[in-house]
Parts: C-alpha cells; sequence; structure tokens
C-alpha cells in the first residue's frame, strides 16, 4: 500500500526525517499504445472574437491515449493564425488531482484566449497505477497528441509550452529537460510526433526524479537520509529490493534525471519557490523549525500548529525545499539555459509572474 502522506504538511515539516515511513511496491504492466485518431472538434468562429471570453473548455475528456486516465481538456483560441498553445499538467504528488482544477483560473483563461493563446489541461495515471517514468510518458504522449491534432484544433506545433505545480512542475522540467521523444518509424502517428517545448514554467518543482541525488541537492547527511528510506525505496519505479540500484534501475534512474538531462537547446524555464532563499539545509532548517515552533506552542503565541508555517512564511516540506529550485537554477545557468528564477522573498519590483513569462516566450 503506498503511503498516502506522499506532501506531509505539519507533522513531517516539524519531526523532520526521523518519522518518515518507507514506501510499499507494487507492480504494473504497461498497457501497449494503441494508435488514437484525431478527435472531433468544432471550433467556436475565429473571425470577430467575442468582447466577452467563454472560459469554459471548447471540448473535454478528449482521450489522448490508451489508459482511463488519459484526458484532456482544450480552449481554443479564437484566431485566423495558428496559436500557441499553454499545457497545465496538474500537481498532486503523483497520487492525487485532476485536471478540471485549472477551469477555476478563470483570470488567466481568459487573458490567453483573448490574446490569442490556445490552453489544454492534462490527467495523467497516478502511481498505485504505473510507474513514474511511465505517468511521465503519459504528459509526453499529451504533448505529442496536441501536436497531431495541430491542424483540426488551429495550433502551433512550434509554440508550445507546459506548465504546472509540484509533480507538475517537476513533469513540464523533465518535457523541457529531456531529449525529443518522437518516434519517426512507429506504427502509432501520435508518438512520431515531437515532445520538445518552447518554454516551461514550474511552481514548486523537485530538482530530479532520480531520487537517490537528493541528500546531495538537499544536502543531508547519508546516514538521516538511509535511515529514513525516503524515496530510497524503489516503489516510485515499480521496482523491487535493490533492482533500482543495478543496470536496469540505473537507467530508469538516469531517464528521469531533469539536471543530468540540461543542454544549451533546451528552452527558457521559469521556477518559482514558495518559501525563502534561504541556504539553510534541510536537515538544519527542521532543527530550527522544531525549535522555534515548540517555543512558539509553549509561549501561546500560537495555539494552531498549522499557523508556525502560515505565519513564518517558512514550509520545511522535503519536496518543495528551495534547495531544488536552487539547484535547478544554477545548473540552469552554468550549462546557458535561460531561467527566471523567483523566490518568496524576491523583491516585488523584480518578481514576473508565470504566465508573464509564458505569454512574453510564445508572442511576437
Amino acid at each position: 500500500m503506498y503511503f498516502r502522506s506522499f506532501f506531509p504538511r505539519f507533522w513531517l515539516s516539524l519531526l523532520g526525517t526521523a518519522l518518515l515511513s518507507s514506501l510499499g511496491t507494487s507492480f504494473y504492466t504497461l498497457a501497449a499504445d494503441a494508435p488514437i485518431q484525431q478527435a472531433a472538434l468544432t471550433p467556436p468562429a475565429a473571425s470577430n472574437p467575442p468582447v466577452e471570453i467563454d472560459t469554459n473548455p471548447t471540448i473535454t475528456d478528449v482521450p489522448y491515449g490508451p489508459c482511463e486516465k488519459n484526458k484532456l481538456d482544450f480552449w481554443k483560441a479564437p484566431s485566423d493564425k495558428p496559436t500557441p498553445l499553454i499545457v497545465e499538467i496538474h500537481g498532486g504528488g503523483f497520487y492525487e488531482g485532476d485536471k478540471s482544477g485549472f477551469r477555476h483560473d478563470r483570470t488567466n483563461i481568459t487573458r490567453c484566449l483573448s490574446l490569442g493563446v490556445s490552453l489544454a489541461s492534462i490527467n495523467y495515471r497516478f502511481i498505485g497505477e504505473a510507474p513514474i517514468q511511465d505517468i511521465l510518458r503519459d504528459s509526453a504522449r499529451a504533448i505529442q497528441f496536441l501536436r497531431y491534432n495541430a491542424t483540426d484544433w488551429n495550433i502551433d506545433k512550434t509554440r508550445i509550452a507546459a506548465f504546472g505545480e509540484s509533480a507538475g512542475a517537476g513533469t513540464s522540467l523533465w518535457l523541457a529537460f529531456h531529449d525529443d521523444l518522437a518516434d519517426p518509424n512507429n506504427p502509432d502517428p501520435v508518438l512520431r510526433e515531437s515532445t520538445r517545448l518552447k518554454a516551461a514554467g514550474a511552481e514548486s518543482p523537485q530538482a530530479t526524479y532520480d531520487f537517490s541525488r537528493w541528500p546531495q541537492v538537499l544536502d543531508i547527511p547519508q546516514y538521516i537520509w538511509q535511515c529514513s528510506n525516503w524515496f530510497v525505496s524503489p516503489s516510485y519505479y515499480h521496482m523491487d529490493g535493490l533492482e533500482v540500484f543495478k543496470p536496469e534501475g540505473r537507467k530508469v534512474r538516469a531517464d528521469l534525471d531533469m539536471l543530468a538531462w540540461i543542454d544549451p537547446s533546451d528552452p527558457p524555464v521559469y521556477l518559482w519557490s514558495k518559501q525563502v532563499n534561504t541556504n539553510m539545509s534541510y536537515v538544519n532548517l527542521c532543527r530550527f523549525g522544531y525549535a522555534w515552533a515548540t517555543q512558539m506552542l509553549s509561549e501561546g503565541k500560537v495555539t494552531d500548529p498549522n499557523k508556525v508555517i502560515n505565519e513564518t512564511h517558512i514550509n520545511f516540506d522535503i519536496l518543495h525545499h528551495p534547495a531544488h529550485t536552487q539547484t535547478l537554477e544554477k545548473t540552469c545557468q552554468r550549462i546557458g539555459v535561460p531561467c527566471t528564477v523567483v523566490y518568496r522573498d524576491t523583491p516585488n519590483e523584480q518578481k514576473i509572474t508565470l504566465f508573464d513569462f509564458l505569454l512574453k516566450q510564445l508572442l511576437p
């Protein structure tokens, strides 16, 4: 059974790695990819866009792959010319979340459609159904499917961006940095399309899904990491025991290591961290946070434990520690990939929003 608290909030934050539980292991046989026919879509008239933009999806629950969760929603921007496309990939730790949440972002939906930018949001399988290496390829296939339908849906294949939060952020970066997964000789025409992006946005990302690199990224002593069994467990790869360190396991981890995939040909990326830009290691941050929170609670200055995080703007979540963002930023800068970074404590005059960034990359 999978550990349901993949994204621990307060208790895991304050207790640190000492109480972290190991993840269970299960197996899944990936269904063979099957050719998908082009989805029927009747777009709204392209001429004379209405004054008020309809923020409802043009078409919903379009199957882009062979699995039940391989569904997407699509908003078609009114335009006489092929439009750029922004794809939202929801977060949720690869065990929860849904594409429908993006429908509530009416402000950005309206803004994009009024500027002639189409939108999509996708669902994908969860960790109980498939290993993470196949979940990421669900999102890659969604990009390929949208390109496959570019003519009918009036999409400019050369201007496609993706973004997400947490798991969706990591997935977007994996797509941005990974070499093209197009297979020109595949019998499935969808898989012949490119997976490359024009830009990517990542809110609260992880630096890599080769979890063996996290002690280095987060500055966690190996003995604490090993005692916690956090992500050392191969369950997210659907592997058993030490298989993750054998040749096949090393191959899978290398495929999921976004940091190692970064090269100068990659598109510009946007990184946003909900935490302050601190150099404090994860372990020291937990020690500081535990001591500080204990004092605040004992003095009665805070009665609700959750407010300790909310009022101090410090989050001790291992999955969203600023070191993830810092490592990505430094790697991009070293290799020469344009990178826009915003932390919680970035001065307001230097901040740029995610959609400001994406639209700047996609529009003339």
